[in-house]
């Protein structure tokens, strides 16, 4: 194996791992949060996602710190844990909250999380998706119906707003397709927990 691949195989191994680590972490949350909330499907999705993360996650996380800031979405909420990482929480409406987790949180900076267009709109182009960081939602209660179907009744779950089904083929096709071009690889995480929480041979991306 040539150093590059042993860096690369190295990198993927840690993100494994933190993607791992991270989908424990939060769904343990939920778990603690239902004994003193109830029924995660009753929470109050009206709730800003910082006030949403504040009450229901944040007191059942040991070891994590919080920031805010300002971007795309309106106000987000940051958690900084030990390891490094960050993961980021905003309100995506209706009774669902999007997660942005970067398993390196030297990575994050906030003009490449959020990007806009050449008329200064905030677009949700997100180009370091599937590399840098990686999308879970959390809509257990959503109002999406068919579009929200894998996220609705269950806990942090990674991305999968409108795939067609819990699977591979429909991990790579719009509007979150974890492909080299696509400008939101959302599906990239589900693609990583349908092969076991491994990163497939053929990810169509380096992660960093």
């Amino acid at each position: 194996m040539t150093l590059p691949s042993l860096i690369q195989n190295n990198k993927n191994k840690e993100v494994e791992a933190r993607l791992k680590k991270i989908y424990s972490v939060m769904n343990q949350a939920v778990l603690l949060s239902e004994l003193d909330n109830g029924p995660k499907e009753y929470w109050d999705c009206r709730l800003s996602s910082k006030n949403f993360v504040e009450k229901y996650f944040f007191p059942y996380i040991r070891n994590a710190v919080q920031k805010t800031f300002t971007g795309y979405g309106g106000g987000n909420i940051a958690l900084y844990f030990l390891d490094g990482s960050i993961l980021i929480s905003k309100t995506s409406g209706s009774c669902s909250y999007d997660f942005f987790f970067y398993p390196n949180g030297k990575n994050f900076t906030q003009n490449r999380f959020t990007t806009q267009d050449e008329d200064d709109n905030w677009t949700t182009d997100r180009p370091d998706s599937g590399i840098t960081f990686f999308a879970f939602r959390f809509a257990p209660n959503s109002d999406y119906g068919w579009e929200d179907k894998f996220h609705k009744k269950k806990g942090f779950e990674p991305y999968k707003w409108k795939m067609t089904s819990n699977t591979v083929e429909a991990t790579k096709s719009e509007p979150a397709s974890c492909t080299k071009n696509s400008s939101n690889r959302g599906y990239c995480t589900a693609l990583i927990q349908l092969n076991n929480w491994e990163i497939p041979e053929d990810y169509p991306i380096k992660v960093k």
